[in-house]
């Protein structure tokens, strides 16, 4: 099974801090072992959400875009992980072992089990490689009915899955995932680096993810006009957060 791992935002992440270089180098350590069995699949940062957007949308599926930064802190995402794991009792040990060197050990991690509830596959790689474009990850939110693990139907299921092909034939759409609702999903809350486990479901619907994608284009007006003509299950009723990736040499210096 695979499953996204959510960072949850701080205060930190949210000013743009850095990770410092223990910090690079324990999280090196802690996803080896994962990564040499070729389970661990993924591992980006986001930027912080003052240079992100949220996305309605009006009359003739225009644009509506409001510019972060955005007030619900502990609710945004500041990074996530893609892995495998044989099941969620697997997931959650791995993150229980979360190192204590990221944020002194207070730290939030939501598990989310990858997977269209209307069967549509998931598809790609979100990782940088040799590429020089910016990456952006498109957050569709959740909502009550999302959150019922709702089928949108073959119709509109075909829709998505022909605008998936052609933006990952145009070389622009490079990897888009659906989640199941969050009552499938487990939260692990560190402080001081004891971990507690909690079940979902999870009361914030508005700021929890129901699918992604992951964009290489120009800038972030690029991903934005991408959103008008996709397909989304929620139509015009859709509600989206962009916000650009990390590139690894932007977390270079830290490193070096």
């Amino acid at each position: 099974m695979r499953f996204l791992i959510v960072r949850k935002a701080d205060h930190d992440t949210e000013a743009g801090t850095l990770p410092t270089r223990e910090l690079l180098e324990a999280m090196g350590d802690y996803v080896d072992t994962l990564a040499a069995e070729g389970r661990f699949l993924a591992g980006e940062g986001l930027k912080p959400s003052r240079q992100g957007v949220r996305v309605t949308f009006g009359a003739d599926r225009k644009a509506i875009v409001v510019d972060g930064p955005f007030a619900e802190t502990k609710e945004l995402v500041a990074g996530f992980s893609i892995i495998d794991a044989e099941s969620m009792d697997d997931a959650v040990r791995w993150v229980k072992d979360w190192p204590a060197e990221d944020a002194g050990g207070d730290v939030r991690i939501d598990i989310r089990p990858i997977g269209c509830p209307g069967g549509l596959s998931g598809f790609g790689d979100p990782s940088e490689n040799d590429s020089p474009r910016p990456r952006y990850m498109v957050m569709l939110k959740a909502n009550e009915r999302s959150e019922t693990d709702w089928n949108p139907g073959p119709e509109l299921l075909g829709r998505m899955a022909e605008a998936n092909r052609a933006g990952a034939e145009a070389g622009v759409l490079i990897a888009g995932h659906g989640l199941s609702s969050s009552r499938h999903a487990k939260r692990v809350a560190f402080a001081k680096g004891k971990a507690t486990v909690i079940d979902g479901p999870f009361a914030e619907i508005k700021e929890m993810v129901a699918g992604f994608w992951v964009l290489r284009v120009d800038t972030i007006e690029d991903a934005i006009a991408w959103t008008e003509s996709f397909p989304f299950p929620d139509g015009d009723q859709a509600r989206l957060e962009i916000r650009e990736l990390y590139r690894m040499e932007e977390l270079m210096p830290v490193a070096s």
